[in-house]
């Protein structure tokens, strides 16, 4: 027996033991663990358990051992578990005893070598009443085992009262259930089931809903004194409920794993060689031998038509189907050997694609498919990469999209600077249609470049998107710059756009999205930070109660590194002046403003609303963009941004962005530093499409002012340039100027009344001329322009594209006096809580 042992695998298997022998160790740079599935959760520290058919990681006992944000507390849970054939980890957690007792200080670790298996094992520090009671975990893995088998025991004088229950964190698509004395949960599409077995066999664990789903156990599956508590647990991985059922019902009849390879019929294009996405249901011959499955059973394939499942022995029919080809249905024999069984569908229905610019290079593109005779198609779920719901992404502009036979119209498209082409198809069976598209790219945005500062994917831990998907989708609405802002955890997009070879179309950093309570104010950006791979946080900071606190630990983050630090969806009203939002003034959080360099105050639709008054309704007075003019009135110049916070991948990305000024029109160019520079100094326009440019000339200043500049006029005139774009598919028809926060009844321009000032409806220029603004105070001037009763559906779907289209500058602060810009301390009509009346 050892304690917290610090070796490698390789030590461990220089003993001599058979090749199916179970190991431990502590995972280090040299003894990573081969497991795959996008919720893989192991750090450096972590444990990790496995033989030939299963791997598993156990996290460190550490008080500060997180998994994600919203799994926390989890240290000596199973972190990872799954398969190593297929590896596909799915799992969030298996938390003994579901957190109430905290596994948090390492040298209480035992793990060692029990006969034929290994094991691992801690006490616990804390109990749930911080009494002198205490849980032990132990696990325990055989060598050849395709289970874990998990123990508890609780000790003290609440072992005779404790409800026995673990937890289970299995998010986004799971189902939980039981059967045949197993409880499981299982992710159809995402190919993993866990099973929970107790081995007395008395009847399956029960489940109780919650977040962890509560792993209830009986009194029949314990062993109970007036000191004592014991239950164990068997965990198993699996593909799929058949998969699970077929080994934990008949394990004397070794069932053994078998490979499905669904494959197009006839020969595809080059690259496009699998049926995506298939379904398999399989049926046993003879359903009445024992041990074979009597019903139907549905297996998922991967993205390359793969699915494994383990079987019993015996004679079985599997019907393979997928989207745009007719179903086949192969009879074969199963035995105790692993074996592989193809399906070669018939020839596809659908289409094929080549995406161009104008330049003849084939660019990342996004279809957006619409059946025009039947319901949408649906290729995956929204969390998933490349073909997502009625989306197909193709980051290199080739497209092999098979389509059941119907009418349909298809939108390509690529973000708001490229014109989208539609084009209508009536797809016949067996029959793929070729064609090429042209997008160009029309809209001159020479000198600005568009980004997405918030994103999350699945390492977040409050989705499960995949986060290859995530860059999918950033590189087919064309944003040239996003940062990569999980949730609690310093990550990256880097390894994804290098496995596109497509480095080179979206400049990427390392960042964080630091989240925290009470929301929504304890939410903070940053980037650049360093992350250090497979540490805990990826080496970032701690998440506090208390915002003040947590934004100064962000920015101080790495030795006070220049970075950019961004407030996210803030309320703030309680910042300024109302910590309780009591609705009494007192110091809320305003220390914060002093290490925030950007705002998000989205939605800007807001900044066409009536300002509320005193009796309007909590969330009317909540808005962002109204509470930020207020700051920027009290004189806290801080810019604003707008971002998609997207945590799903169907049109997640793209509908909201900013174009930020850059010295470069290559993504491959883009230098972090001066993003941060430029966004720091609000040189900023915010638009879910609209192309908005935005410049102001006086007699003081020769060049043009952009926005976030300080422009003097001594005399109060201002030449305010306004030019607005948009591609073929969205469209603006008002122009508004704002003074210090309020619309100018002056300067107030629509294609009604003012008809000469806006281009021809299917031009590029929607708006193209200079203002004469006459200013009689120290003024911050913005610009908004809207489509009114207009959206943009076909390109950007039902949810995001019902919104008009809409972009707002950030303001040119002009000084009339030259002594200075001076705010006007003007609070909207609207009380803001602190400032001064």
């Amino acid at each position: 027996m050892s304690k917290a042992p610090r070796f490698a695998c390789a030590i461990l298997l220089a003993l001599p033991i058979t090749l199916s022998a179970a190991e431990i160790c502590v995972i280090q740079p040299e003894s990573e663990p081969a497991i795959f599935g996008k919720e893989r959760d192991w750090i450096y520290g972590d444990y990790l358990m496995t033989n030939d058919q299963i791997s598993m990681v156990i996290a460190a006992p550490r008080a500060t051992r997180d998994a994600n944000m919203t799994i926390r507390n989890i240290g000596g849970s199973i972190l990872d578990l799954t398969l190593n054939h297929p590896s596909n980890d799915q799992l969030g957690a298996y938390i003994p005893t579901a957190g109430r007792y905290l596994f948090r200080e390492p040298t209480r670790v035992e793990t060692g070598r029990d006969g034929d298996a290994v094991f691992w094992q801690c006490r616990s520090s804390r109990s749930p009443a911080n009494d002198t009671s205490t849980a032990t975990v132990r696990y325990r893995l055989a060598d050849g085992n395709a289970f874990v088998e998990a123990t508890v025991k609780i000790e003290g004088d609440t072992a005779e009262s404790f409800i026995p229950f673990d937890g289970v964190r299995a998010d986004g698509w799971f189902k939980f259930e039981t059967a045949d004395n197993t409880a499981f949960c299982a992710d159809a599409f995402f190919r993993q089931t866990i099973g929970f077995k107790s081995p007395t066999e008395q009847g399956p664990p029960t489940w109780k809903r919650g977040r962890p789903y509560q792993l209830r156990y009986t009194d029949a599956h314990v062993e109970r004194t007036s000191e004592r508590l014991t239950w164990t647990v068997l965990l198993h991985p699996a593909t799929s409920p058949l998969d699970l059922l077929s080994v934990v019902k008949n394990s004397n009849l070794s069932p053994a794993m078998h490979t499905f390879q669904v494959l197009p019929g006839t020969q595809p294009p080059e690259g496009f060689d699998s049926v995506n996405r298939a379904q398999i249901i399989l049926r046993s011959v003879d359903a009445t031998d024992s041990g074979r499955p009597d019903e139907l059973i549905t297996l998922q394939t991967d993205d390359q038509g793969v699915a494994h499942a383990r079987l019993v022995p015996g004679s079985y029919v599997a019907v393979a189907s997928a989207i745009g080809y007719d179903s086949v249905e192969v009879g074969f024999d199963a035995s105790g050997d692993k074996g592989n069984v193809t399906l070669p569908l018939a020839a596809a229905s659908g289409f094929q694609a080549e995406v161009n610019d104008e330049q003849h290079e084939a660019i990342p593109v996004k279809a957006t498919i619409y059946s025009l005779d039947a319901d949408h198609p649906k290729f995956g779920l929204s969390s998933t990469r490349t073909f997502i719901e009625n989306c197909v992404y193709s980051v290199h502009g080739r497209l092999h999209c098979p389509l059941d036979p119907g009418q349909y119209e298809i939108f390509f498209s690529r973000g708001p600077e490229y014109n989208s082409e539609s084009r209508k198809l009536e797809v016949v069976a067996g029959q793929m249609l070729l064609f090429k598209v042209q997008l160009d790219r029309v809209v001159d945005t020479t000198g600005w470049i568009s980004a997405d500062l918030h994103s999350h994917s699945s390492p977040s831990g409050d989705n499960t998107s995949d986060q290859y998907g995530r860059v999918e989708n950033l590189l087919c609405e064309h944003l040239e710059f996003a940062p990569c802002t999980e949730h609690n955890r310093i990550n990256s997009y880097a390894p994804h756009l290098k496995k596109m070879n497509l480095s080179h179309l979206m400049a990427t950093c390392t960042g964080i999205e630091l989240t925290g309570s009470p929301t929504p104010v304890n939410h903070q950006n940053a980037f650049p930070l360093r992350h250090r791979w497979r540490t805990q946080n990826g080496g970032g900071p701690r998440a506090s109660f208390n915002p003040a606190v947590q934004i100064e630990r962000l920015a101080m983050w790495d030795k006070e590194s220049k970075k950019l630090v961004q407030m996210n969806h803030p309320d703030l009203h309680q910042i300024y002046g109302d910590a309780n939002t009591d609705g009494m003034s007192d110091a809320g959080f305003r220390e914060m403003l002093r290490w925030t360099d950007v705002i998000e105050v989205h939605p800007l639709e807001t900044i066409f609303q009536d300002i509320p008054n005193k009796s309007s309704s909590g969330r009317r007075r909540k808005i962002a963009m109204l509470q930020w003019l207020q700051l920027l009135n009290q004189g806290h110049r801080i810019p604003g941004v707008i971002n998609t916070d997207s945590h799903y991948n169907h049109h997640g990305s793209g509908w909201r962005r900013n174009w930020f000024a850059c010295s470069t029109d290559d993504p491959a160019n883009i230098s972090t530093d001066e993003m941060v520079r430029k966004i720091e100094a609000g040189h900023i326009v915010m638009s879910n499409g609209p192309f908005l440019s935005v410049s102001g000339k006086s007699g003081d200043r020769k060049d043009a002012a952009i926005p976030g500049d300080d422009l003097v006029a001594k005399d109060g005139n201002v030449s305010l340039k306004i030019r607005v774009q948009c591609p073929n598919w969205l469209n603006v028809n008002r122009v508004q100027v704002f003074i210090n926060g309020r619309p100018s009844a002056k300067h107030n321009y629509t294609r009604k009344n003012s008809s000469d000032l806006f281009g021809d409806q299917n031009a590029v220029v929607k708006f193209d001329t200079a203002l004469n603004l006459t200013l009689e105070e120290d003024s911050h001037v913005i610009v908004a322009t809207i489509g009114e009763d207009l959206t943009m559906e076909d390109v950007m779907g039902g949810r995001y594209g019902r919104r008009p289209p809409i972009a707002v500058s950030n303001p040119i602060f002009v000084d009339v006096y030259g002594n200075g810009f001076q705010h006007n301390s003007d609070q909207l009509d609207l009380p803001l809580p602190g400032a001064e009346e």
